[in-house]
């Protein structure tokens, strides 16, 4: 019997220190069960409180209550927090909320609708282009190169032999367009590298029909063979561009340092001419009819590069003048820039011809883009007959722009374009004038001189009358009729002899009222700074 108390008396004590081992585990375990379910409790109070107030038919004092107490909406619960995606290598607060934000909008990059064909981005063809203009009613295609890129960007053309006998840029525009590739393209890149295939053929500067077709633009579809021409590469091509870029060469046996031809005084022109690198850049009005005046006056800003000289190809000036167009694209990012130019961009906004006092032989002593001093000579012409030699020397400080090549000149040949820096507020107020005496010397050729010389003859006569009146002080102004009318009095002869012979003697009683502004407008622009056929594009 002592043995089994003692048994139980063990177990005994071992179950009463196992059950205060499991009170003390809850206590770690769960330090404040106690807590809450106190907590819980009162929750179950008030809850019970608030149900039983509720339910008490006791609309008087509701209202009252209301009345008195501003009526408080129940809170809501707190919303969850949005999960934020954490990218691996960039886990700041600002990085993982632009994450959540929608991506933007890509541009769209569709197809190239050209010459009633669509091309897909990322492709280039070869497109038929058909002028109508081969004589004997054969159609020959004009190829045009389209290059649309795998990428949205602007819309460059390229344009090449619109005279005949201009084959530098011909070649300028063929390696421009093999260096490029849809692939690495931004935007697209439309080439003509021959507009007048039948000039080219011929080795002709002109036309069949003997007219330039870079005095035909726009163009009309009903008129000359020229014009017709230019109506349908304007329409079909140009039209689809954002820029141009017009390849020329020299004319008449004279060649030019690869330079560029603009209206600095227009902002998008000039915007694009400053991206061509390190080329010349010449400021110059574009001439009536010409391509590069069409198309800016459409809202395409354009600008000519005249290359070297015509019927050759000179390698150097090719190059140059591929880098120059290669620079341009990677300007307006359509290509990534891969070289840079060593010398910045030389500006000249005037530029004089140098015209031959003799005929004779002409020999140059100095190269394209060679820098003179004032009085340096320049080349001799001697002349075969008498044997007599004239020299040839730069009147002011220059660089030599164009030259005349070695050849019989005639007197009055212009032999040598000098550029001379000058100021942007010279160029503007002289730039204004000049196209107020090109206009009016339109006008003029256009037919339409007698109308204006009624109207100034008019004004004349009622100044006469005015100047009759006693005690009259004040003098009249002079219009812009009678502006028109002095720069006709500068015009060609051959102007001046389709006027009538009356017209003629009543200008000539006329008084002069108008001659001190005359003499003003002849100071500021002399005979040599007006346009000349030299200057114009080609």
């Amino acid at each position: 019997m002592s043995r089994r108390l003692i048994l139980v008396l063990l177990c005994f004590c071992f179950s009463v220190s196992a059950t205060e081992q499991e009170d003390q585990y809850e206590e770690v375990y769960n330090p404040k069960l106690s807590d809450i379910e106190e907590t819980t409790t009162e929750t179950n109070k008030q809850q019970a409180e608030v149900g039983s107030d509720v339910t008490e038919p006791n609309a008087e004092a509701d209202s009252v209550e209301a009345e008195s107490q501003p009526q408080v909406e129940p809170a809501l619960p707190d919303q969850p927090k949005p999960i934020i995606p954490i990218v691996a290598g960039n886990t700041s607060p600002a990085s993982a909320s632009q994450t959540t934000e929608e991506p933007a909008q890509e541009e769209v990059w569709g197809p190239l609708s050209l010459l009633n064909t669509e091309l897909s981005p990322n492709s280039s063809a070869t497109l038929d282009w058909y002028s109508g203009h081969l004589p004997g009613g054969f159609e020959v295609a004009t190829p045009v190169i389209a290059i649309h890129g795998s990428e949205p960007g602007p819309r460059v053309c390229i344009t090449a032999a619109i005279h005949g006998d201009e084959l530098n840029g011909v070649e300028i525009a063929r390696r421009v367009v093999k260096g490029l590739s849809p692939e690495n393209l931004k935007g697209t890149v439309i080439s003509v590298p021959v507009v007048n295939i039948d000039g080219l053929w011929r080795q002709d500067r002109y036309m069949s029909d003997r007219r330039d077709l870079n005095r035909a633009f726009p163009g009309s579809p009903n008129s000359s063979t020229a014009s017709r021409v230019a109506y349908s590469l304007f329409n079909s091509i140009i039209l689809h561009c954002d820029s141009l870029v017009d390849l020329h060469s020299g004319s008449m046996f004279r060649e030019n340092l690869t330079q560029l031809r603009a209206d600095l005084t227009i902002p998008e022109v000039a915007e694009v001419a400053k991206q061509f690198g390190a080329i010349s850049v010449l400021q110059s009005i574009a001439p009536s009819g010409s391509l590069r005046g069409a198309a800016t006056a459409a809202g395409i800003p354009a600008v000519v590069m005249e290359v070297g000289g015509p019927y050759t190809v000179d390698e150097k000036q090719v190059e140059t003048g591929v880098k120059a167009v290669q620079s341009y694209l990677s300007s307006v990012n359509m290509l990534p820039r891969s070289f840079f130019w060593s010398s910045p961009q030389p500006v000249f906004y005037a530029s004089q011809w140098l015209r031959a006092r003799d005929g004779g032989i002409l020999l140059n002593q100095v190269d394209l883009g060679t820098r003179v001093n004032k009085g340096q000579l320049l080349g001799t012409i001697s002349n075969p007959i008498t044997d007599d030699e004239e020299q040839v020397l730069a009147p002011f400080n220059a660089v030599v722009l164009g030259r005349a090549q070695n050849q019989v000149v005639s007197a009055g040949f212009a032999i040598y374009n000098l550029g001379e820096r000058r100021s942007i507020e010279d160029l503007e107020q002289e730039g204004e004038q000049i196209k107020k005496q090109v206009a009016a010397q339109t006008v003029e050729q256009l037919g339409l001189s007698e109308t204006k010389g009624e109207e100034t003859n008019s004004e004349q006569t009622a100044t006469d009358a005015d100047a009759v009146q006693p005690n009259q002080v004040d003098q009249p102004t002079p219009s812009t009729e009678e502006t028109s009318g002095k720069s006709r009095e500068q015009a060609p002869a051959v102007s001046n002899e389709a006027q009538p012979n009356s017209q003629a003697q009543d200008e000539a009683q006329a008084p002069n009222t108008e001659e001190p502004a005359q003499q003003e407008l002849i100071d500021l622009i002399p005979e040599e700074r007006m346009p000349q056929p030299e200057d114009e594009d080609g």
